[in-house]
Protein backbone atom coordinates (compact mmCIF):
# COMPACT_ATOMS: atom_id res chain seq x y z
CA UNK A 1 0.00 0.00 0.00
CA UNK A 2 2.04 3.17 -1.59
CA UNK A 3 -0.18 5.41 0.04
CA UNK A 4 -0.24 4.22 3.55
CA UNK A 5 4.03 4.23 3.46
CA UNK A 6 5.85 7.00 5.28
CA UNK A 7 8.26 9.60 3.08
CA UNK A 8 11.04 8.82 5.05
CA UNK A 9 13.53 10.96 2.93
CA UNK A 10 12.25 14.50 2.48
CA UNK A 11 12.33 16.36 5.87
CA UNK A 12 8.66 17.95 6.47
CA UNK A 13 8.93 21.79 5.97
CA UNK A 14 9.38 22.31 10.17
CA UNK A 15 12.90 20.09 9.77
CA UNK A 16 14.42 21.48 6.44
CA UNK A 17 17.67 23.99 7.26
CA UNK A 18 17.85 27.47 5.23
CA UNK A 19 21.63 26.94 6.53
CA UNK A 20 23.22 23.79 8.01
CA UNK A 21 25.07 24.16 10.99
CA UNK A 22 28.43 26.39 10.67
CA UNK A 23 30.58 28.76 12.18
CA UNK A 24 31.71 32.23 10.38
CA UNK A 25 35.24 32.54 9.72
CA UNK A 26 36.13 35.75 11.08
CA UNK A 27 35.86 37.94 14.36
CA UNK A 28 32.21 38.65 14.37
CA UNK A 29 28.81 38.89 12.89
CA UNK A 30 26.69 41.25 13.44
CA UNK A 31 23.26 40.44 12.31
CA UNK A 32 20.00 41.93 11.78
CA UNK A 33 17.08 39.34 11.41
CA UNK A 34 14.13 39.98 9.95
CA UNK A 35 10.82 38.75 11.85
CA UNK A 36 10.47 34.91 10.49
CA UNK A 37 12.72 33.61 12.87
CA UNK A 38 14.94 30.37 12.48
CA UNK A 39 18.22 30.73 13.35
CA UNK A 40 19.50 28.19 16.05
CA UNK A 41 22.64 28.56 18.50
CA UNK A 42 24.50 25.00 19.42
CA UNK A 43 24.88 24.91 23.24
CA UNK A 44 28.08 22.64 23.41
CA UNK A 45 27.06 22.23 26.99
CA UNK A 46 23.69 20.37 26.74
CA UNK A 47 24.19 19.49 23.00
CA UNK A 48 20.90 21.22 22.12
CA UNK A 49 19.90 23.81 19.83
CA UNK A 50 18.46 26.45 21.05
CA UNK A 51 16.02 29.19 19.25
CA UNK A 52 17.44 32.44 18.84
CA UNK A 53 13.97 34.59 18.29
CA UNK A 54 14.56 38.09 16.97
CA UNK A 55 14.15 40.56 19.04
CA UNK A 56 13.16 44.09 16.95
CA UNK A 57 15.40 46.69 17.41
CA UNK A 58 18.00 44.31 18.10
CA UNK A 59 21.22 43.20 16.76
CA UNK A 60 23.00 39.29 17.31
CA UNK A 61 26.17 39.10 17.48
CA UNK A 62 28.11 35.84 16.65
CA UNK A 63 31.75 35.37 17.67
CA UNK A 64 33.55 33.59 14.08
CA UNK A 65 36.52 31.40 14.15
CA UNK A 66 39.49 34.32 13.85
CA UNK A 67 37.92 35.50 17.73
CA UNK A 68 38.54 31.54 18.26
CA UNK A 69 41.99 31.54 17.63
CA UNK A 70 43.22 34.80 19.02
CA UNK A 71 41.83 33.98 22.51
CA UNK A 72 43.28 30.24 22.53
CA UNK A 73 39.27 29.19 22.56
CA UNK A 74 38.49 31.33 24.88
CA UNK A 75 35.64 32.65 23.05
CA UNK A 76 34.88 29.91 21.03
CA UNK A 77 33.10 30.14 17.38
CA UNK A 78 29.15 30.53 17.51
CA UNK A 79 27.83 27.31 15.98
CA UNK A 80 24.38 28.06 14.51
CA UNK A 81 21.75 27.10 11.41
CA UNK A 82 18.42 28.22 10.05
CA UNK A 83 15.73 26.27 10.08
CA UNK A 84 12.88 27.16 8.11
CA UNK A 85 10.18 28.48 9.78
CA UNK A 86 7.31 25.71 10.55
CA UNK A 87 4.50 28.34 11.04
CA UNK A 88 5.20 31.09 8.10
CA UNK A 89 5.57 30.44 4.20
CA UNK A 90 7.09 34.09 4.00
CA UNK A 91 10.98 34.06 2.89
CA UNK A 92 13.54 34.76 6.01
CA UNK A 93 15.78 37.76 5.30
CA UNK A 94 18.69 38.87 7.14
CA UNK A 95 21.25 41.46 6.93
CA UNK A 96 24.71 39.75 8.31
CA UNK A 97 27.88 42.42 8.50
CA UNK A 98 31.04 40.36 8.93
CA UNK A 99 33.86 41.67 10.71
CA UNK A 100 37.51 40.74 9.63
CA UNK A 101 40.61 42.14 10.42
CA UNK A 102 42.95 43.12 7.28
CA UNK A 103 44.61 40.38 4.82
CA UNK A 104 47.95 41.26 6.11
CA UNK A 105 47.10 41.00 9.90
CA UNK A 106 48.96 38.27 11.86
CA UNK A 107 46.60 36.08 13.61
CA UNK A 108 48.07 34.84 17.05
CA UNK A 109 47.07 33.77 20.60
CA UNK A 110 46.70 36.84 22.25
CA UNK A 111 49.31 38.00 25.73
CA UNK A 112 45.58 38.02 27.73
CA UNK A 113 45.29 34.73 26.97
CA UNK A 114 47.24 31.00 27.78
CA UNK A 115 50.14 31.81 25.45
CA UNK A 116 52.24 28.41 26.40
CA UNK A 117 49.83 25.97 25.15
CA UNK A 118 48.62 28.11 22.10
CA UNK A 119 45.70 25.81 20.29
CA UNK A 120 46.72 27.33 16.69
CA UNK A 121 50.19 28.74 14.88
CA UNK A 122 50.21 32.34 14.26
CA UNK A 123 49.01 32.73 10.77
CA UNK A 124 47.95 35.96 8.45
CA UNK A 125 44.31 36.26 8.50
CA UNK A 126 44.01 36.03 4.51
CA UNK A 127 45.38 32.54 4.79
CA UNK A 128 42.92 31.23 7.47
CA UNK A 129 39.90 32.82 5.49
CA UNK A 130 41.43 31.04 2.26
CA UNK A 131 41.57 27.87 3.75
CA UNK A 132 38.10 28.12 4.95
CA UNK A 133 36.91 29.17 2.01
CA UNK A 134 38.63 26.48 0.22
CA UNK A 135 37.24 23.98 3.02
CA UNK A 136 33.72 25.21 2.68
CA UNK A 137 33.60 25.50 -1.27
CA UNK A 138 36.57 23.91 -3.11
CA UNK A 139 34.41 20.53 -3.35
CA UNK A 140 31.63 21.93 -5.15
CA UNK A 141 34.17 23.10 -7.88
CA UNK A 142 34.89 21.12 -10.70
CA UNK A 143 38.47 21.56 -11.41
CA UNK A 144 39.52 21.35 -14.99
Amino acid sequence: KEEEKENTTTPKREEKMGCGAHTDYGCCTILNQDSTGGLEIYNKFTSNWIDAPPVPGSLVINLGDMMQRWTNEVYPSTIHRVKLNKKSQQSRYSIPFFVNPDVGTIVQCLSSCDTTNAKYPPERSEEILRQRWDDAFSKNIKKV
